[in-house]
């Protein structure tokens, strides 16, 4: 009796011919389990990462482009002081979404490895 590779229990039950045999508790998603899909990504996961990436980058890009946002206002409050005093906001709370999500990733991967 030749059998195939062994699942993730590390048997398969055959009968007396060596063909798999299929109990009705099993389904065809549970034997290809993991295999031959696509990567299943996680819409949520992947907005905070698009996130992350813009709050980052624009803060720097502000702190960068600072020399050119100053200038004379004609009274008020002058919207490129705004987005100048909110930079170091936008940067912290990025930094602090990177953090949180590569923890994320690390309790995920060590979720799989066990």
């Amino acid at each position: 009796m030749e059998q195939g590779p062994a699942g993730a229990i590390g048997f398969r039950e055959v009968d007396s011919g060596g063909n798999p045999v299929r109990s009705e508790a099993t389904d065809a998603g549970d034997e290809d389990y993991g295999r031959g899909r696509s990567l299943a990504v996680n819409p949520f996961i992947a907005a905070l990462w698009i996130l992350t990436i813009t709050l980052i980058s624009g803060g720097a890009w502000v702190f960068l482009n600072a020399n050119s946002m100053v200038g004379p206002s004609a009274g008020g409050m002058p919207a490129s002081f705004l987005v100048f005093t909110f930079a170091p906001y936008a940067i912290f709370a990025g930094l602090a979404a990177l953090v949180c999500l590569l923890f994320w990733h690390a309790l995920q991967w060590q979720r799989r490895r066990r």
